[in-house]
């Protein structure tokens, strides 16, 4: 999860408005395209507005998901979508901005650049 960005969007639809959390380790553009695709298939028009990112941090994805789950939005099989309030979607911005920027560890940094094994590190 270290070397995946963390994502949380605005999507507008006819009907409502959705947010998503999610991780990819692709670039932004890429997976966006991809999500527009997968609403398409359920809604005639969506706006997708990306509220920000954070790199490394793939790891909050569960906790976030986990702490809103009783806002939590299925469509079809896609999951990680939330039916927030206004309220309720400041919030969970506000609190993903107050994360501070992880910064790696050299330890992490080999990881990530494959110098070194998992076993390795956990010797």
């Amino acid at each position: 999860m270290l070397s995946c960005k963390l994502y949380f969007l605005e999507i507008q639809t006819p009907k409502r408005t959705l947010h998503k959390i999610g991780v990819t380790a692709r670039p932004i553009q890429q997976r966006l395209a991809e999500i527009e695709t997968d609403l398409l298939a359920h809604y005639k028009t969506i706006t997708i507005q990306l509220l920000g990112t954070w790199s490394h941090r793939g790891n909050v994805e569960l906790y976030f998901k986990h702490r809103y789950q009783n806002f939590n939005y299925r469509i079809g099989s896609l999951t990680e979508y939330f039916k927030f309030g206004a309220a309720d979607a400041n919030a969970a911005l506000h609190e993903l901005q107050q994360m501070k920027a992880k910064v790696l560890s050299p330890v992490e940094i080999d990881i990530l650049k494959d110098n070194i094994s998992l076993s390795q590190v956990a010797i």
